[in-house]
């Protein structure tokens, strides 16, 4: 996946990441396991060197159950399932 392919996966996971990290800041759990993995997706799109894949993704089904099923954020759901969905194809 060349640099320009990745340009909108990276345009995706920094906006998604700007929305959750005030959630992470608080302390709430859930936001920051979606932080930890949206970081690993924004220095990859980018082409950065990553450290080891933070193990499988469920930043999508957290996001899903935190964000939209009991939350009031369906499009940051929406957002963070689409990085996810992006990054695991282009791992594929």
């Amino acid at each position: 996946m060349t640099l320009a392919m990745r340009e909108p996966l990276l345009t995706m996971a920094r906006s998604a990441l700007e929305q959750i990290e005030p959630l992470a800041a608080q302390g709430w759990a859930p936001a920051q396991s979606i932080d930890r993995q949206l970081r690993w997706c924004v220095a990859f799109a980018g082409g950065q060197p990553c450290p080891d894949r933070p193990g499988p993704f469920s930043m999508g089904l957290i996001a899903t159950r935190e964000l939209d099923m009991y939350g009031d954020m369906p499009e940051l759901a929406e957002l963070i399932n689409q990085v996810q969905q992006e990054v695991e194809r282009a791992l594929a």
